[in-house]
């Protein structure tokens, strides 16, 4: 995610803007002149680059979608055990909010305004899926219906992140949080009380 827009010059400028923006404001309360004002261009400027707004977020979208499935991918290549992916998955997700909080944010905030848009290989609850599916057959997860275990699995892991910039005054601090989402995660699909001794 690092290198995300880092060589698109202009447009990049545009894009980390819109960002920003989005991800302070929401996308409905930013303009286009907004968007140009923070980027230090003009309306006329921005509109050479893109059709609008819709347009700068969509592309943002995908390319921090398309950044969050390979390394989801990577995960599922490289890790064994079907929990323990899962695990991992949570530690990076939150890994990835402490260091890029506006690009993580931007992407909860928007995934239901344009998860229809993005092609079907960006998308990461595939990549899930199929973890959730492989540890069923494994006998490691309980059997359950597979969207039933995504929704659950997501809202456990997401919902603290998406909620975090209103509760953190009295969420754990988030190094502690990250370490019980990652718990309950573990919980959830083995029902263990301890894990590692605590």
């Amino acid at each position: 995610m690092q290198q995300l827009f880092a060589n698109h010059g202009k447009k990049g400028d545009i894009l980390k803007a819109s960002l920003m923006l989005f991800a302070e404001k929401g996308y409905d309360a930013v303009s286009v002149r907004d968007i140009a004002k923070a980027a230090g261009v003009s309306e006329a400027a921005l509109y050479k680059h893109y059709k609008g707004k819709s347009e700068m977020a969509l592309y943002i979208f995908t390319e921090i979608l398309h950044d969050y499935t390979e390394r989801l991918r990577y995960i599922d290549n490289n890790i064994e055990g079907a929990i323990a992916k899962l695990c991992r998955i949570v530690e990076i997700t939150y890994d990835l909010y402490r260091e890029y909080p506006a690009e993580i944010r931007f992407a909860l905030l928007s995934q239901y305004s344009f998860w229809g848009e993005v092609e079907e290989d960006c998308k990461p609850h595939f990549i899930i899926r199929k973890i959730l599916e492989e540890g069923m057959a494994a006998g490691e997860i309980p059997h359950q219906q597979v969207y039933l275990w995504i929704t659950v699995y997501t809202g456990v892991m997401l919902q603290p992140l998406a909620q975090y910039p209103y509760f953190q005054d009295v969420l754990p601090e988030f190094a502690a949080l990250k370490a019980k989402v990652a718990f309950m995660v573990k919980k959830l699909f083995t029902g263990e009380e301890k894990i590692h001794g605590k």
